[in-house]
């Protein structure tokens, strides 16, 4: 690049700020200027000094060896660096021109401002103002009020909504909560069900699911009525929930049947559990109406894997029930 093209960016970027500089103070004072007739006025004087240079490059030999000989004279660099000075020269010059008028314009400004300020101290506060402070006073206190009345309004809208969102939530647990056992409902345990087989899809994390039958659970209510096996439902319920995870998921899926779901655990870890399940429950002994009842469980395990679907998963854990009530019930398959 040489030494001219450099001063040519040198002066492009000078004059570029020189321009913000001038729109920023034409802005400020408030003044109208004509940016456009500006602009115009720089590049036709660029063009007329663009144009000399090139009359005279573009001379032609035929005009004679004593021409020819005086411009090979002239160093070329020399001759590009005195054109471009004398460019940018007179551009600062129209922008020194533009700067002085918004200088002064501001300058006018502000004595017309001083004239303002002196008349608005002349005037009498007592006599023209008292009114004007008054209505000012009672706008304020008027706008006070609304807005204590306003906050109050809102406090009132707060406590309705968060009582509405009280009463939302306890339907909502209503809702998908077995009357029985409390437990989980067969709702909620579909939807639970869905969202975990979704969250091993896109973490990888394990997790497996029982499904667990109480045998003979028809003896029950044909000896001592549904409402003894109502009893057993929710005796049972409580001791296999008080042998759980906070993170397991336990719900009531209908009948005598139940499910749970154990969060991070594959199928071995989780046929452990199942058996202590078994244990549990015919360790222990239900009282109805002076009887000692024992009861057993069936119960079929399923790890989830990345092509399931809750049907695909229910299915197998299913499969794996029928296997443990065929093997004589009171153990686990896999």
């Amino acid at each position: 690049m040489s030494i001219s093209t450099y001063l040519l960016v040198f002066g492009s970027g000078l004059i570029a700020g020189m321009m913000i500089l001038y729109v920023a103070q034409k802005i400020s004072s408030g003044e109208s200027f004509d940016i456009i007739g500006s602009i115009r006025q720089l590049f036709s004087l660029a063009a007329r000094i663009c144009s000399k240079r090139s009359g005279v490059e573009g001379r032609p030999e035929e005009e004679g060896d004593e021409t020819a000989d005086q411009l090979h004279a002239v160093d070329q660099r020399e001759q590009d660096l005195y054109d471009s000075a004398q460019t940018i020269r007179s551009i600062l010059l129209i922008m020194a021109m533009h700067i002085q008028r918004a200088d002064k314009a501001a300058s006018d400004s502000s004595l017309v401002l001083g004239d303002v300020k002196s008349s608005v101290n002349s005037i009498d506060p007592t006599a023209d103002l008292s009114e004007a402070h008054s209505l000012l006073l009672k706008e304020i206190d008027h706008v006070i009020s609304r807005n204590n009345t306003l906050k109050g309004e809102l406090t009132k809208s707060r406590e309705a909504l968060l009582e509405q969102q009280r009463q939302i939530e306890t339907l909502r647990t209503a809702v998908r909560i077995d009357g029985l056992t409390h437990l989980a409902n067969r709702s909620y345990f579909d939807e639970k069900l869905n969202e975990m087989i979704a969250l091993h899809k896109r973490y990888g994390e394990p997790f497996s699911l029982l499904m667990i039958d109480l045998d003979n659970f028809k003896v029950v209510n044909d000896t001592h009525g549904h409402l003894a096996g109502d009893r057993i439902l929710k005796g049972v319920a409580l001791k296999i929930k008080a042998s759980l995870r906070g993170s397991d998921f336990f719900a009531r899926f209908g009948g005598d049947e139940y499910a749970l779901i154990l969060v991070k655990s594959d199928a071995v870890a989780a046929t452990e559990v199942a058996w202590k399940l078994c244990e549990e429950v015919r360790g222990s002994r239900f009282h109805l109406d002076g009887a000692k009842l024992t009861m057993t469980l069936s119960i079929g395990v399923a790890e989830v894997t990345g092509k399931d679907s809750d049907e695909t998963l229910l299915k197998r854990a299913d499969i794996a029930l029928y296997r443990a009530k065929a093997a004589g019930r009171n153990g686990v398959c896999n």
